[in-house]
């Protein structure tokens, strides 16, 4: 091979190499291959992450099945017929046993709660069913009746105190004007999921409770909702120089009846002793008890309620008029 052929052998390489090269350059620039490169590795991503949340959910299912065993082992049924009947029995046999009289018990229907995850399931095939499954179900009822205070806070105090799955939304005393019965109303809610049922029966009665009924105790002997006995006249009047005309103190005829925890938060309740006039004071609201003295709610706690009339802040325990101010 002479030197005239060996070069048109070495351009001939050259090219076929160059052409080569620009092929794959053309391909590469194009997108071709990194763009199948990108989806397998987008795939590759989305995979991992679908096994990841998979061992994940499997880790967590046991704890998750034991928190749900829990609520379903203090729920009082598993269908609605079942539940709306038992809730009304268990609350009558309640109310009798704490010496409420007159009780009655009303269911107000059933509320049915969509699972949180709807969204998370699509609108046809398999994930239909978990998609229209509901969470669970609510049931209120209401209970009324009549009877003394210890009657009253130990209903209360026993409703609490129960093992099965409630909520006390609402709680109202309505006494009368000696404050020796008082008519009670209260608000329950139970919820149960369908289909599932306890392994036990549940007790009706309460068997424990996170205060000891005997905290009440001084509650119920001071009956903040009575009057004070108005002592006998005595057969002898010694005449007395007639004192000067002393304006009363308006604090004198408010009386501080209880202290509740209602839908709207904690209120102080107070009674006119003259007229009977009563009022439920909100945290921080205020009310005129006098052409001029407005009352504020400071703060209460357990028997106790602070209260401000301009400067001026004074605690006052239940079963006192406001003129008589703890030291």
């Amino acid at each position: 091979m002479n030197r005239r052929q060996r070069r048109l052998v070495l351009v001939s390489v050259a090219l076929g190499v160059l052409g080569g090269s620009g092929v794959l350059g053309w391909a590469v620039g194009a997108g071709r291959l990194g763009g199948d490169r990108s989806e397998i590795v987008r795939k590759i991503d989305l995979y991992r992450n679908v096994l990841l949340t998979v061992r994940e959910e499997r880790t967590e299912r046991p704890a998750l099945d034991e928190r749900l065993a829990m609520v379903v082992d203090r729920s009082i049924g598993s269908e609605l017929e079942s539940v709306d009947s038992d809730l009304r029995r268990r609350l009558a046999m309640l109310a009798e046993s704490a010496g409420i009289r007159g009780a009655s018990v009303s269911t107000i229907g059933a509320a049915v709660i969509a699972t949180p995850a709807v969204r998370e399931f699509s609108r046809s095939g398999n994930e239909r069913a978990f998609r229209e499954e509901p969470d669970f179900v609510l049931v209120r009822a209401n209970v009324k009746g009549v009877g003394p205070i210890d009657a009253v806070v130990r209903f209360l105090h026993e409703l609490d105190a129960t093992p099965w799955l409630k909520r006390i939304e609402q709680v109202r005393l309505d006494p009368d004007r000696e404050g020796k019965s008082i008519t009670i109303a209260v608000g329950v809610a139970t919820l149960f999921i369908p289909g599932l049922a306890g392994d036990g029966e549940l007790d009706q009665r309460p068997r424990s409770s996170r205060r000891p009924g005997t905290r009440y105790e001084s509650l119920v002997a001071a009956n903040p909702f009575s009057l004070p006995d108005t002592p006998a006249t005595p057969d002898v009047i010694v005449p007395r120089p007639t004192p000067p005309v002393v304006r009363a103190n308006p604090r004198s005829f408010w009386l501080l009846t209880g202290i509740m925890e209602g839908p709207d938060g904690t209120e102080a309740w107070l009674r006119q002793i003259e007229s009977g006039e009563t009022i439920e004071l909100p945290l921080s609201g205020k009310k005129r008890i006098g052409r001029q003295i407005v009352l504020q709610l400071e703060a209460a706690s357990g028997d106790i309620a602070s209260f401000r009339v301009g400067d001026e802040t004074f605690r006052v325990l239940i079963g006192s008029t406001l003129d008589r101010p703890l030291p």
